[in-house]
């Protein structure tokens, strides 16, 4: 069945020499000579080849040996040729790399749904409107009083979750280290209907009295790689923030949990959350929203009738909660507002990351771009293609004539196409990994589940892209070399065939179109993160460190806490290679901050139309920052009160003195003296406006380098300090800085955890990942466009100045300079860059409308951005046509005129 064609089939040779025999035999019968009458026969029957030819074709598995034969001619093909063959497969394993990188990102962070049961049913509660408290964590949240209440009187969910996630300070065996872990009610897995791959899970008995639950489950890529999959792991006894827990039970493989971009090694109960927090406990308050809430919708309802039929509880839930006892004066406004908000239903089947936002728009703005990547190389690959078919024509034209059909012909063409496009295809599986660690290594966050391995599912993205390019690059020259006349190919001198030539110029031109826009592209984005570095925070970042320390995560009470605090910033002020150091409770240059509603009581008495960022910070917090004091005066003793009775005191309330910046005297007292001003945390009308405005720091940007905001500073020394973030300006290397940081924090006490010992200028980075993104990899690929584009000019143009010999050696005869004959070429090269950018700068306006609110000091339309881009692209271009006008103008006039 999968013989060759020109093999015998005995059978077959058997049935026609029975036919001629026969027909013999009658004619000798009827008196032919025996000679004469096979001679007959075979003249009745007909041509023997052709009809083995015909039978061979009609057997069932012909179109494999066409197939096969197809292969070899396509290898033998491409060896011939191989600058050309290496050229196309690496435009084409750039184009199908970084499409299939960018792509497996992207479904990994955007598309990919949780390995859980049914996440189709899976959705989110989120809180929309105001409430009335403060937060503790980012996006979506609730307090625990509400889900425990929901997940008992709701009548649309099967069950219900809630987790928070927390660092924590792990030690097992001799082994101790900071992880990521997150507080589970006992329903989340459960709810998710994830099974256990050792031992237990928890369950609601875990989750029932506060501080009672002393079990954990350990996440499974945590029970591998740090404990070597040890099966007696269960029952073991660990140190949760130092506080004894048992392990029940290890997760089942490829369960991350809900936050792609924080991958927990440890769940821990809700109601162990003083233990597994350091003290804090908000499991009975109703003002504290910091648990992220899921549902599991019941069969039959959608998002929309779980959200209309949650509507009456959530408003009876708000009536009920403004007459209970503690409920806080509010305006008359705020109270509006508040029974105004609503409950919303959000799809959860991807789960929710802090850090989809942030890196969402970036990712499709980097699909767009390396799918004109993608363009562009099967614009050049097609280019390619058509001189390969070119030099061919002869031969296309000869197999045509001895009976090639036009299909055969196409079919060669698109089998050669893949070919190249399946070696570029693998090529490019194997650069996509590097891409993907290129976009990992621009992202700030630890942990992250993402991961630059291919699965199956970007595997078939990428076959299926490669098979798009062979049809995409495949298609045009199969067309045309189908199209070649026998009769006039055949009588064609090689110097005059200039067939394809005018297509040829045509993808030259949408080549350089499509790589001026992603210069431009890329120009914007680098000026974008150029105008934010050039900005800066407000202050010198130069030799500048941070860290955190958690005392009560590392065994303080807090009545230890903030003499330990000080004792630290003592010992690291008297270090020989530190200038200055201060102390902020809350970390700068994120996104996440504390903010409260601010009463302003000067002329006039208003409340902030929104919260107002806090800190609370030592009097050499501004002066390391080199923030300078232009109003007023700094913290000092005067601010600091002696904690020594142990006592804690809120500092949202009743602090004797702050400092506000700028921003917040221009937008909230613009026309008085803001020294002496009053100031009362909260908006209500029985808040007291019983602080006093000390001083006025200059505006550095805190949460974002886009917009300034107003800020409050409080004195740290007015308050128990529970956790601190040290600020250092040294006098050495950030890396010496660091090591005497480490020394003197091991000096007062070895077993005290530094936590993102970093500099600020890494603190910046990770403020600017989109920007960082978007400005690296868009200029990446920006440069691999504008290469793909100057090969393709440059084999056209040597095309053309091969097939402009005769004319060259006529010009030159006559008496044309060598530097004319050479600017003819380059003349050319200009006019298809110039006719590129004529179409590159309107498409350019109307890319640039989409990513206009990504920029920052500088407009979508940037004259700047864009003649540096034209600029690069005529320099490239020019540079391409520079070796096939130097052969142009050393052409010998005697031999051009001879070689026709």
């Amino acid at each position: 069945m999968f013989r060759k064609p020109h093999r015998s089939d005995p059978d077959f040779n058997e049935e026609v020499q029975a036919h001629l025999r026969i027909e013999a035999e009658r004619l000798i019968e009827e008196g032919m000579d025996r000679k004469e009458a096979v001679a007959a026969a075979q003249r009745v029957f007909g041509n023997v080849t052709s009809t083995r030819e015909r039978f061979y074709e009609a057997r069932r598995w012909m179109w494999l040996d066409h197939f096969t034969r197809d292969i070899r001619y396509a290898l033998r093909q491409v060896r011939r040729s191989p600058v050309s063959t290496v050229t196309i497969i690496l435009s084409l394993a750039l184009g199908i790399g970084v499409n299939t990188a960018i792509f497996s990102l992207a479904d990994q962070a955007l598309l990919r749904v949780l390995p859980v049961d049914k996440p189709e049913a899976l959705v989110l509660l989120d809180w929309n409107g105001r409430f009335v408290g403060h937060g503790r964590g980012s996006g979506n949240l609730l307090p625990h009083p509400f889900f425990r209440e929901l997940r008992e009187e709701n009548d649309v969910f099967t069950d219900m979750f809630a987790r928070h996630p927390t660092d924590v300070h792990l030690s097992i065996g001799n082994e101790s280290e900071p992880v990521s872990g997150e507080l589970v009610s006992g329903s989340y897995f459960s709810t998710l209907g994830v099974q256990p791959a050792l031992g237990r899970l928890l369950t609601d008995a875990d989750d029932l009295q506060p501080g009672a639950h002393s079990v954990v489950v350990l996440a499974y890529d945590y029970w591998q790689t740090r404990l070597g999959g040890n099966p007696e792991i269960v029952g073991q006894r660990v140190l949760v923030n130092d506080f004894p827990m048992t392990v029940v039970g290890v997760a089942q493989q490829g369960f991350h949990g809900v936050d792609w971009s924080g991958v927990p090694a440890i769940w821990i109960p809700t109601m162990m959350q003083r233990q597994a927090t350091a003290g804090w406990e908000s499991l009975s308050n109703r003002r504290e929203r910091w648990l992220h809430v899921f549902g599991r919708l019941k069969p039959g309802i959608d998002l929309e009738h779980a959200e209309a039929r949650l509507q009456p509880w959530f408003k009876a839930h708000l009536r009920a909660d403004t007459e209970r006892e503690g409920w806080p004066l509010v305006t008359a406004q705020q109270m509006t507002e508040y029974m105004a908000s609503s409950l919303d239903v959000l799809p959860a089947e991807h789960g929710r990351s802090n850090m989809q936002r942030q890196i969402e728009q970036p990712l499709l703005i980097l699909l767009a771009a390396t799918g004109l990547i993608l363009l562009l190389a099967c614009l050049n690959v097609a280019n390619l293609s058509i001189a390969r078919a070119l030099a061919r024509r002869r031969a296309t034209a000869l197999r045509a004539a001895l009976g090639a059909s036009r299909g055969r012909i196409i079919t060669e063409q698109l089998v050669e196409s893949a070919v190249l496009a399946a070696a570029g295809g693998v090529l490019g599986a194997v650069l996509a990994p590097s891409v993907s660690r290129v976009f990992l290594s621009l992202l700030p966050q630890q942990g992250s589940a993402l991961s630059a391995d291919l699965d199956v599912r970007v595997l078939l993205f990428a076959l299926a892209i490669t098979a798009l390019t062979t049809l995409l690059f495949g298609g045009v020259p199969a067309l045309y070399a189908a199209s070649v006349r026998p009769v006039n190919a055949l009588k064609e001198q090689s110097s005059a065939v200039t067939g394809g030539l005018g297509v040829r110029k045509a993808l030259v031109v949408g080549q350089c179109a499509l790589a001026l826009i992603l210069l431009i592209g890329a120009g914007l984005f680098v000026r974008t993160l150029g105008t934010f570095r050039a900005q800066g925070p407000g202050f010198p970042t130069s030799n500048l460190l941070m860290f955190r320390v958690d005392p009560l995560r590392d065994g303080y009470d807090a009545a230890k806490s903030k003499p330990l605090v000080r004792r630290l910033l003592t010992e690291i002020e008297a270090l020989p290679d530190v200038e200055q150091a201060g102390v902020a409770v809350y970390e700068i240059l994120t996104e996440g901050a504390w903010k409260n509603p601010v009463t302003v009581e000067s002329t006039q008495r208003l409340v902030t139309e929104e919260d107002i960022p806090m800190n609370a910070v030592s009097a050499g917090f501004f002066d390391t920052l080199g923030v300078p004091v232009t109003r007023g005066r700094n913290f000092d003793e005067r601010d600091a009160r002696d904690d020594s009775d142990g006592r804690s005191r809120d500092w949202r309330g009743g602090l004797r003195s702050v400092i506000v910046n700028d921003e917040f005297v221009k937008r909230y007292l613009p026309h008085v003296d803001p020294i002496g001003a009053r100031l009362g945390i909260g908006g209500g009308p029985d808040t007291e406006p019983d602080i006093e405005i000390v001083g006025v720091i200059n505006t550095y940007h805190n949460r974002s380098l886009r917009q300034p905001e107003g800020e409050v500073f409080f004195s740290l020394w007015e308050r128990s300090v529970e956790l601190g973030t040290f600020y250092v300006r040294s006098r050495s290397s950030s890396e010496a800085a660091a090591r005497s940081i480490r020394g003197a924090v091991r000096r007062i006490d070895p077993t005290l955890t530094v936590l993102s010992l970093r500099t600020i200028d890494d603190q910046l980075d990770r403020l600017l990942v989109t920007e960082r993104l978007l400005a690296t990899l868009a200029g990446a690929f920006a440069v691999v466009a504008t290469l793909l584009a100057m090969i393709g000019l440059y084999g056209v143009l040597s095309f053309s100045a091969a097939r402009r010999t005769k004319e060259m050696g006529i010009r030159l005869a006559l008496g044309a300079s060598r530097w004319a004959a050479g600017g003819l070429i380059v003349r050319e090269a200009a006019v298809l860059a110039v006719a590129g950018l004529a179409i590159a700068i309107p498409a350019s306006w109307a890319l640039g409308r989409l990513i206009e609110h990504q920029l920052f000091g500088v407009r979508a339309m940037d004259a700047m951005t864009m003649v540096a881009a034209a600029a690069v692209l005529l320099l490239v271009c020019l540079a391409a046509s520079a070796s096939a006008a130097r052969k142009a103008g050393t052409v010998s006039p005697l031999e051009a005129l001879r070689s026709e």
